[in-house]
């Protein structure tokens, strides 16, 4: 609602309020979100955020649930003695400091030269543009006299939220001095929509589940969307000046060394050159350090999960693994550390998408695994040199016998042994991590 819209309906309520009541039926009955249906946001956030704050302090002190409907109780009767004086003090505050609110007079929006403006948005990578909406936001809080306006909040902060309300009181001011030209409605939304997508490509430009290409599409999007939105942008500003002079023509442009605008040019200048400086991890490309953490948690998670789930509880075999590929392991923390992340914690995307195939895979292995694991136990058989020993029986009986939980339990009881025997898994392993960026 506009603040000379909001004006005239509190003027029409205080007539009619003229003195508080007692109890508010509606404050007790909405209670915090009373407040926010009556425009007044921060009594809002203090019932509804201090409600929560002593609902869980009264929980945490006397451990007892009957806490949050006292508070509840007590939050809504306090409300509603107060709701009413709450609200002829923000009317009556509205009102004082908005009565000479003008939307009728012509307002002068920031004069910039276009070509200034392409430059400057540029240089400083799109932060001048939000400087742009900044300095216009205030033009219309000073020539309107409506103080609700917050310069600072609709350009700086809230930018993508207010850029449209500040097209349509621009358009309003060129329509009444006849000097809109054509399509600039067409052109306002040309602009709103590119900024918008420029926060959405920023957005999924960040997500590490994009492959390169996708990266590629996505900043390449965000480039067309910027130039797009600021050829937007210099025609619009062409009308403004026009409309400016028009209505004021002794304005001139402002002299070309700006403290400010010099000011958001070079922080938006030293925030792109930085990237450039500072080394991001890559989260989209880097397929070696995956194979790296999918073949550790296969080894030091995978196997010891099956084999629980044979009913053996393996706990030698990844102590030995981690043991032995020590070196290897360092370098995958090593990498992961600009990520904020550990190995076991980088693990988390295998336990949930891989959980099904990596039992089938460790079944496969572990079929693979047994005339290895015959082998060391009928070596073993023979260092112990037990009577009456025959390897052919003992050859069928395992072959026939051997089930799952045996295979966890000779992998675990050798893990050394076999770690050590599988050449072409230590070869692809180490050569993977050394190939990791």
């Amino acid at each position: 609602m506009r603040t000379e819209t909001r004006l005239v309906k509190y003027q029409e309520q205080l007539k009619k309020l003229r003195q508080p009541r007692r109890f508010s039926v509606a404050a007790f009955t909405f209670n915090s979100f009373y407040q926010l249906f009556t425009g007044m946001p921060g009594w809002f956030a203090l019932y509804f955020f201090g409600g929560l704050l002593l609902m869980t302090a009264g929980f945490l002190l006397t451990r007892s649930l009957w806490v949050v409907p006292i508070v509840l109780l007590g939050s809504r009767i306090v409300n509603a003695l107060t709701a009413d004086r709450l609200r002829f003090r923000h009317i009556s505050s509205f009102i004082e400091r908005n009565q000479d609110v003008n939307y009728g007079k012509p307002v002068i929006f920031y004069l910039l030269p276009v070509h200034r403006l392409v430059i400057a948005s540029i240089l400083s990578g799109g932060l001048f543009e939000l400087y742009w909406m900044y300095k216009n936001w205030k033009a219309v809080r000073e020539d309107t006299k409506d103080n609700e306006i917050r310069p600072i909040i609709y350009g700086w902060l809230l930018g993508a939220f207010f850029i449209w309300p500040l097209f349509k009181i621009i358009h309003l001011n060129l329509k009444r001095s006849k000097t809109e030209g054509k399509r600039f409605l067409t052109l306002s939304r040309v602009y709103t929509f590119c900024f918008w997508l420029q926060l959405a490509c920023a957005a999924f430009a960040d997500i590490s589940v994009l492959p390169m290409v996708g990266i590629f599409v996505v900043w390449g999007v965000y480039i067309a969307a910027w130039l797009g939105g600021l050829a937007a942008l210099s025609a619009l500003q062409k009308r403004i000046n026009f409309h400016n002079r028009k209505n004021n023509r002794k304005l001139i442009f402002p002299p070309l060394r700006q403290p400010t605008e010099m000011i958001v040019v070079i922080v938006g200048l030293l925030l792109n050159c930085g990237l450039f400086f500072v080394r991001l991890p890559d989260r989209q490309n880097d397929e070696n350090l995956g194979i790296a953490l999918s073949s550790t948690y296969r080894m030091m998670e995978g196997y010891a999960g099956f084999c629980r789930k044979q009913g053996y509880e393996m706990s030698h075999f990844p102590q030995v693994y981690a043991e032995y590929f020590r070196p290897e392991l360092e370098i995958i923390n090593s990498k992961l550390e600009p990520y904020g992340l550990t190995m076991q914690e980088a693990w988390e995307f295998f336990r949930v998408r891989l959980i099904n195939v990596m039992d089938d895979s460790i079944m496969s292995e572990f079929t693979a695994l047994k005339p290895a694991i015959i082998e060391l136990i009928i070596k073993q058989h023979k260092t112990e040199k037990i009577d009456n020993f025959d390897e052919r029986i003992a050859r069928e009986y395992l072959e026939k016998e051997m089930t799952f939980p045996v295979l966890c339990s000779e992998t675990d009881n050798n893990a050394r042994v076999i770690i050590d025997s599988n050449e072409t898994y230590k070869k692809f392993f180490r050569e993977t991590v050394r190939n990791i960026k």
